[in-house]
């Protein structure tokens, strides 16, 4: 076989001149845009728009409170323990300040629930005080309950008071002896009322006085034969006008002197 002749060197490719001087433009731009170019514009936040003028809030010190809620008794328990119902729809149960009452069944205890009732339920009335340990209530027309109570006798003076004028009002109920200071309590309302006293014994008969012993008339005695003068008793010697008669007189005998002193009807 015949070898293959190898093959003539290709000669190499050049760029149109046209397409080199295209390129050749664009370097050069390139270069001045680098070199003279503006630096890329830093995008721009949006402005945020002006918030709105806010009104300020009125200070908690410029608020009128709520006005205070106004009670009426619900229920009396006694005297000094009552059950309020708020017009802000509560309820309390509140011990009364300045009074001790009677209880369950000592002495005036029924007196002073009924009173006390009467007095309190349905009605409105004002705390004047109010502490942990009780109120001091007030009716409408400005009267303190705890002042009725007492000088009504209703209730006694209690250390808790809240004006010492309560003690002289209890004074003055004890004086005058009104409700539980009158009988049968006489003050004492820790225990139940005393038993009325027993009523007193119907006296003994009188003993029947003995019937009196039949009198006889003595049977007139024989006539003294020594005398001729006889009388049948003193009146009779009296009618003769010879009294008083002497032993040995006419008309004495021993029947006349009854003492036997020798004189008959000396008297």
């Amino acid at each position: 076989m015949h070898p293959t002749p190898p093959s003539a060197a290709r000669p190499g490719r050049r760029f149109p001149k046209w397409l080199m001087a295209t390129l050749g433009v664009f370097v050069v731009l390139f270069v001045l845009g680098a070199i003279f170019g503006k630096a890329p514009e830093t995008p721009t936040q949006p402005l945020a728009a002006p918030a709105a003028p806010t009104t300020p809030s009125p200070s908690s010190s410029s608020i009128a409170p709520p006005p205070p809620p106004t009670f009426t008794v619900d229920k009396v328990t006694d005297g000094a323990t009552v059950e309020l119902a708020g017009s802000d729809g509560t309820h309390r149960t509140v011990h009364v300040l300045g009074v001790t009452v009677p209880t369950g069944n000592n002495c005036y205890a029924a007196e002073t629930l009924s009173w006390a009732t009467t007095k309190l339920v349905g009605a409105p009335v004002k705390l004047t005080t109010d502490t942990a340990t009780g109120v001091a209530l007030a009716l409408t027309d400005g009267t303190d309950y705890a002042s009725a109570a007492i000088s009504g006798g209703f209730a006694k003076y209690a250390a808790d008071a809240v004006s010492t004028s309560l003690q002289a009002l209890q004074n003055t109920a004890s004086q005058t002896a009104v409700g539980l200071w009158a009988a049968p309590c006489n003050g004492t309302i820790d225990a139940p009322t005393p038993a009325p006293p027993a009523p007193p014994a119907a006296p003994a008969p009188a003993p029947a006085k003995p019937a009196p012993a039949p009198t006889t008339e003595e049977p007139a005695p024989a006539p003294d034969n020594s005398s001729s003068v006889y009388y049948k008793n003193c009146a009779a010697a009296k009618a003769a006008g010879v009294t008083p008669l002497l032993v040995g007189e006419p008309g004495y005998r021993k029947a006349l002197d009854r003492d036997g002193d020798g004189v008959a009807c000396e008297k």
